[in-house]
């Protein structure tokens, strides 16, 4: 008779032990409107999971949902407010997953509990789930412009040109203003000009051309232009080239009783015609001398013009006009480019 009443002792104990609840979480939700809540815990094959859910002001959620991870839905329930001791039978070792959604603008506050009933009191199970951060780099090719080289050149746009001007009183009814058409080549970057009145103004000129054309190496070496992309092309004046590369020329002086050449950068035709009627225009740059020369980095496209005004009562002038322009050209081409992206995610796990 002991010996039963031990084995009838022994039986209500272990299973006292099977059915004691472990619970897994308890607490409050706060699922703000519009929004989802979710909530992660391990759970053993065998386990019974028992579930409840009040929402505080008796408000329903929109769904209510138990997933085996990743997408397994063991239970699932719309426009609900509370679940009392929902029982389920785990059929498979693994990660679940608690998600409220809460579709209204206004948020919910949900009083839930998560307990667990083991199919197994003596076999240890953490059901924690941890994170871990999981990378993926995938690999891609694309077709990418670049850059094959950069052709500088310095063109002569106007290498040589004498353009009368009238004097004030001219006797065959000559204007003393003239106008001379300038077309700039593409890609141009910078231009330079020269003006000089008169054969006493051409003779400077021709000494200062040869004294560039004995240094044209020494341009190339100073050039304010990258190394890396110049190749200069001297077929115009050597002086205009020196010049329009770093702004520096030779010129002699001229004597102060030398004529002169009024002059203006003008920037359209409809301007230039201003220019010649005597009404306002609009202009880039002006002067005055007997030689005038200069830089210029605007205009850089198109076509201006050089307005040209003579001063003097009784004679005429030629006017010796060169300009010289860097343009440079820019090759492209295309190449294969291996690119990647880096994809970052976190993957929840269970610890043994």
């Amino acid at each position: 008779m002991k010996f039963i009443q031990t084995i009838f002792f022994l039986v209500i104990t272990q299973n006292l032990v099977a059915q004691e609840n472990i619970v897994l979480s308890e607490g409050t939700f706060k699922v703000k409107g519009l929004s989802e809540q979710e909530l992660y815990f391990g759970l053993f094959e065998g386990d019974q999971l028992v579930f409840s859910l009040e929402e505080n002001k008796g408000k329903s959620l929109k769904e209510i949902e138990i997933v085996e991870y990743p997408d397994n839905s063991k239970f699932f329930e719309v426009e609900i407010d509370h679940i009392d001791n929902k029982e389920f039978l785990i059929q498979n070792t693994g990660i679940y997953k608690l998600r409220l959604k809460n579709s209204a603008l206004g948020g919910r506050v949900c009083r839930y509990k998560l307990e667990r009933i083991p199919a197994d009191p003596s076999k240890k199970f953490n059901s924690t789930v941890y994170w871990e951060t999981k990378k993926d780099t995938t690999f891609y090719t694309i077709n990418e412009n670049y850059l094959v080289s950069k052709d500088t050149s310095i063109v002569s746009v106007i290498q040589h040109k004498v353009e009368r001007v009238h004097s004030e009183t001219a006797l065959n009814g000559k204007t003393n203003k003239s106008i001379v058409k300038v077309d700039l080549p593409k890609n141009t970057i910078s231009w330079s000009y020269y003006l000089g009145v008169g054969e006493d103004a051409e003779a400077v000129f021709k000494q200062a051309e040869e004294k560039a054309s004995g240094r044209i190496a020494q341009l190339k070496g100073a050039s304010r232009l990258s190394k890396s992309l110049i190749s200069l092309d001297f077929t115009g004046s050597a002086a205009l080239a020196s010049l329009v590369i770093d702004g520096i020329v030779e010129l002699g002086v001229m004597d102060e009783k030398a004529d002169n050449i009024q002059y203006w950068i003008i920037p359209d035709y409809a301007n230039a015609q201003l220019f010649m009627s005597n009404n306002n225009f609009y202009q880039y740059d002006n002067g005055n001398g007997p030689i005038v020369y200069k830089r210029m980095e605007a205009p850089l496209s198109g076509t201006f013009y050089i307005g040209l005004y003579n001063d003097n009562m009784v004679e005429g002038i030629d006017v010796h006009i060169r300009l010289s322009a860097i343009t440079v050209t820019e090759k492209w081409g295309q190449r294969a480019v291996e690119k990647y992206n880096i994809e970052t995610w976190k993957e929840p796990y269970l610890k043994d």
